[in-house]
């Protein structure tokens, strides 16, 4: 018998090659496919089912488990209960997808509401505007900051919302990671979706929070140390609901921008590096084979070192066309130590502009640099966009399973 697919990624996040790289499409909100555009894939490959949009910020869609098995893909997403902008998936009901992508399933809460020239709203219970996603859009954009006028811890106290998981949630995320567990042999990757540096600039603002790391250290300091505090206990909560099912978890922290890091090396040591080490530690005092994920776009080539001393043994995605990202240095250099998860084509330039054969070529290539020694998940740099064909989806995953074995990458 050949391995199944948990076994596979398993082993490769032991660093050990196994009978083909392992796959995956739509295991994380920065693996996934957009809506739109798997409709179209469905529709290619003759598949009838609903289409199930979870996540309305990023406008992705839930994969349905046959057309992963088709893809060869290997890891299925546990998304959380409230995956994106305070929105519940755990009722649906039919709706259309923007930009006139099609039918789907959209959580029942889902109400936006037009604030002027078709731009949709999206608000909370206390009025608040929390994203927004322009006329024609495909995105919403987040642009609720509750701290951005904070001056004191008081007021810190008064309106963080803290991260934090429910008994309801715990027992529909337990129900639905048995249910793939023991009726699959998929890996499964949980969404948790812990996050320090992001949800600071989502929190205080991308510019008021930058600039309190250098102006009030003492402030933003006692919020991340909250934030810290809140994570163990959500992560330690989550481990007891799902930890013997769930195979990996996922951190999402972008320090990263096309040309440079969006902070200094010295101030990711000083502020970050020690924290979420000290979740990470946790998370494995829980559960002490889990795989922990880091997702970090960009040029971030200065602490990729940093991200694996502070626990994380997986690395998503290596965007190669960031500055100093060349990917056969990186696996050189770190391939020893953190699984590279993502990197086999550019969603950025290939996917989107290049041809079938192009893509070809890039994940041919990308599959030589990266599998040999294992620690390798081939998915592509990010998420598949709208207005991305069938055929060059296929491409990319067609050759991940005809190229992606010893034979073909240690040729």
């Amino acid at each position: 018998m050949g391995l199944t697919s948990r076994e596979r990624v398993l082993m490769a996040l032991n660093h050990e090659e196994t009978d083909r790289v392992p796959i995956d499409l739509g295991s994380s909100r920065s693996t996934g496919i957009n809506a739109n555009a798997y409709n179209q894939l469905k529709k290619h490959l003759g598949i009838t089912t609903d289409t199930v949009c979870f996540d309305v910020k990023q406008d992705l869609a839930y994969a349905d488990f046959d057309l992963l098995k088709r893809l060869g893909s290997d890891v299925v997403i546990l998304p959380r209960l409230v995956p994106s902008v305070g929105i519940p998936i755990d009722r649906m009901k039919p709706g259309q997808l923007p930009c006139g992508g099609g039918d789907c399933l959209l959580a029942e809460d889902f109400n936006p509401v037009d604030i002027g020239g078709g731009t949709l709203g999206i608000f909370d219970k206390a009025g608040h505007l929390l994203a927004k996603r322009p006329k024609d859009g495909l995105y919403f954009d987040e642009c609720y900051n509750p701290l951005q006028d904070v001056e004191s811890e008081e007021e810190i106290d008064r309106l963080l919302t803290l991260p934090s998981i429910s008994d309801e949630e715990c027992e529909w995320l337990r129900a639905r990671a048995k249910d793939i567990y023991e009726n699959t042999d998929f890996c499964i990757s949980g969404a948790t979706s812990t996050s320090l540096f992001e949800k600071g600039w989502k929190d205080w603002g991308m510019q008021t929070f930058m600039e309190n790391l250098y102006c009030e250290p003492e402030l933003i300091e006692y919020y991340l140390d909250k934030m810290t505090d809140a994570y163990i206990v959500m992560m330690e909560k989550y481990l007891d609901a799902v930890g013997e099912y769930v195979q990996v978890v996922q951190n999402n922290d972008d320090f990263g921008s096309q040309r440079g890091m969006l902070l200094s090396p010295d101030l990711y040591r000083e502020f970050f590096k020690p924290r979420h080490a000290k979740i990470n530690e946790a998370i494995r005092r829980k559960k002490k084979d889990i795989h922990i994920s880091m997702h970090c776009c960009g040029s971030i080539r200065p602490i990729i070192g940093d991200i694996i001393e502070s626990g994380y043994d997986i690395l998503n995605p290596v965007q190669k066309e960031a500055a100093d990202m060349d990917p056969y240095e990186i696996k050189r250099e770190f391939g020893k130590n953190v699984t590279i998860w993502g990197g086999a084509c550019s969603t950025q330039t290939t996917l989107t502009y290049g041809t079938v054969d192009e893509i070809v070529e890039e994940c041919k290539e990308m599959i030589k640099c990266y599998a040999p020694g294992g620690g390798f998940v081939f998915a592509l740099i990010h998420n598949v966009q709208a207005g991305i064909s069938p055929e060059k989806i296929m491409a990319v995953f067609d050759t991940a399973q005809k190229y992606g074995r010893p034979e073909f990458y240690r040729a």
